[in-house]
């Protein structure tokens, strides 16, 4: 499913929640990609692992497999990362559905945090060698004591529903695929593709493929062709020329325009007659 976020309502909510509990805070949307997040800059522990691609690879797919364990306890949970930095997350439920996940990150117990502390530069050898780089950035990380990281967690689950009563997420699966509909409908004479229309709308790929299937029911290149087919067989029936009724749709081509016409339609465009009036 599409979620949608009002990201600058969001931004100052955990902005906010920051400046109450000291945890920093993730916004996570339906694919697992960040929303927001507060502080915006993450600390340097997460600077000195990210500056490898192997890094960057473990954040991104322990933060999935986090979300996916949200998503299949439909709850808020705690867990230590790749880094064995302690976490907690929880899915933003929306009828029935998670539109997201809210996580409260980089976390240091303070019971044992000698012992806590070592185990992340060990784990994080791999992308540092500077043991003391290592030690001095993870020792910027906030204690906090297990008490209120189990409190948090209460918080947290308690934000994720407060996002969907304030409105501040929904699903906008029906309003987009609208949108991207009446974009396309009156853009059929432009060369339109999924890479474009992601970034006209600030959707991925994924996101595109799955709405035009629900949506359309079929492929995302598959309905723009099919939209131009019926909007040429309308100016072609209303007395458009075939080559003017091609370049209408987009298609300026006019061997392509008559084959892809007759293919779909199973007859070619010259023998549409106009419709009497």
């Amino acid at each position: 499913m599409i979620s949608f976020f009002e990201r600058d309502a969001l931004y100052s909510l955990i902005k906010d929640l920051y400046s109450v509990v000291g945890i920093r805070i993730s916004i996570f949307d339906d694919e697992f990609n960040v929303v927001t997040e507060y502080p915006p800059d993450a600390p340097r522990i997460c600077a000195l692992i990210r500056q490898t691609e192997q890094g960057k690879n473990a954040c991104r797919m322990c933060d999935k497999a986090a979300c996916l364990r949200a998503k299949k306890l439909m709850a808020p949970h705690v867990y230590q990362c790749h880094a064995g930095i302690t976490e907690a997350i929880t899915p933003i439920q929306v009828a029935g559905g998670v539109v997201g996940y809210s996580l409260f990150a980089h976390m240091l117990p303070e019971e044992n945090v000698g012992q806590s502390v070592a185990d992340i530069c060990q784990k994080c050898a791999a992308y540092e060698s500077d043991k003391d780089a290592l030690l001095a950035a993870v020792s910027e990380l906030k204690t906090h004591s297990g008490e209120k990281i189990m409190a948090s967690i209460r918080l947290l689950d308690a934000i994720a529903s407060y996002l969907w009563v304030k409105r501040l997420v929904k699903w906008d699966n029906e309003d987009l695929s609208v949108r991207i509909k009446q974009y396309i409908d009156e853009n059929l004479d432009k060369p339109l593709t999924s890479a474009f229309l992601c970034r006209y709308f600030f959707i991925s790929r994924t996101k595109l493929f799955n709405l035009a299937q629900r949506a359309f029911g079929t492929g995302i290149g598959a309905f723009i062709k099919s939209r131009r087919i019926e909007k040429a067989t309308d100016l072609l029936l209303g007395g458009c020329t075939v080559s003017d009724a091609a370049r209408a749709v987009g298609i300026p081509d006019y061997n392509y325009f008559c084959k892809l016409f007759k293919k779909t339609t199973g007859i070619s465009p010259g023998t549409l007659k106009p419709k009497i009036k």
